[in-house]
């Protein structure tokens, strides 16, 4: 797992018979509205794994948290091509 989240995606559309489109996004604005939505949300997760706890969820809560974090960490170097007939789609996340 690499020790930052990625913080850009390119999108690239490819027309047959047209010019190309490409965009840059950047994914670090969303992770400061998410920071933002999870601070927050953060009391209410924290008692609602302190109600849970007791019955096993709580920890299961967590570590679902934990599975989402570590996903989202982890696409960074993602490629995926996409081809129909007139057209060619190639989305990479940095």
């Amino acid at each position: 797992m690499s020790w930052a989240p990625p913080m850009l995606m390119h999108v690239k559309v490819y027309k047959k018979d047209e010019t190309d489109f490409g965009i840059w996004l950047p994914l670090f604005l969303i992770y400061l509205l998410i920071l933002a939505v999870l601070l927050v949300l953060s009391p209410l997760i924290f008692i609602a794994v302190l109600v849970l706890w007791p019955s096993g969820w709580g920890e299961w809560g967590l570590r679902a948290l934990w599975a989402a974090i570590v996903s989202i960490w982890s696409i960074r170097g993602l490629e995926v091509e996409v081809q129909g007939q007139n057209e060619y789609v190639h989305v990479s996340v940095i």
